[in-house]
């Protein structure tokens, strides 16, 4: 599936944040700096004003319906104060949107930046591609890019754990040993 990088870079960094709830004030930089967002300098402050906000992220990958995740995000947008505008960076530079001014702070712009994402995810039809882990006890949020959208486990390697698992079962049973 072809997603616009820009407009989705908010439902990136909510997949992010949601794996790395209590990140280094450094490192959060460093990924928000990938992302493009302005002067994504950050304190411990701003990572603790994040935590609450990373506990509603999280409910939008674990709802079950798209209409709960678009019921969340909107209420996540209403939050956050979201407000798109068009803006340019100088001149001969493009226009795109930002969902709150620089001057509102890094927690207020992440917030916005990540329910836009979000939003934009759930619009475009994307929703059920919000997805949480299926292996028991990972936990792990992930965006399916994938072509078909069918991913159910976040890695490679929790895919092979519970195949793997669910050979043993199958292979107990068969030759009558007791399923553990």
């Amino acid at each position: 599936m072809q997603f616009n990088t820009y407009t989705y870079a908010g439902a990136h960094i909510a997949v992010w944040l949601v794996n790395n709830p209590s990140p280094e004030p450094e490192v959060l930089a460093a990924m928000l700096d990938s992302y493009d967002v302005h002067q994504p300098v950050t304190t411990s402050a701003e990572v603790r004003a994040l935590r609450p906000w990373v506990l509603r992220l999280r409910g939008i990958f674990d709802a079950s319906t798209v209409a709960e995740k678009a019921e969340r995000a909107d209420e996540l947008l209403v939050a956050a104060n979201c407000r798109p505008r068009l803006v340019s960076h100088g001149p001969g530079l493009p226009v795109h949107f930002h969902y709150a001014p620089v001057r509102t702070g890094l927690a207020a712009r992440v917030k916005a930046l990540t329910a836009a994402g979000l939003a934009h995810v759930i619009d475009d039809g994307a929703g059920p591609r919000l997805r949480a882990c299926r292996r028991a006890g990972c936990g792990t949020v992930f965006l399916d890019t994938s072509r078909n959208g069918r991913r159910h486990y976040c890695s490679v390697r929790c895919a092979n754990q519970v195949n793997v698992t669910n050979h043993r079962l199958r292979q107990r049973q068969v030759h009558g040993a007791p399923a553990t």
